[in-house]
């Protein structure tokens, strides 16, 4: 396997799901601790 097929099998063509949720978590963690200053 190269790095090339690695990165087509995380699915960077169909977008990363997986970095897409982490991201959508880190946004929210954010936007609740600005809420809670």
């Amino acid at each position: 396997d190269t790095i090339e097929q690695a990165i087509e099998r995380a699915g960077t063509k169909a977008g990363n799901k997986g970095w897409d949720a982490a991201l959508a978590a880190v946004e929210m963690a954010n936007l609740l601790k600005g809420l809670n200053a």
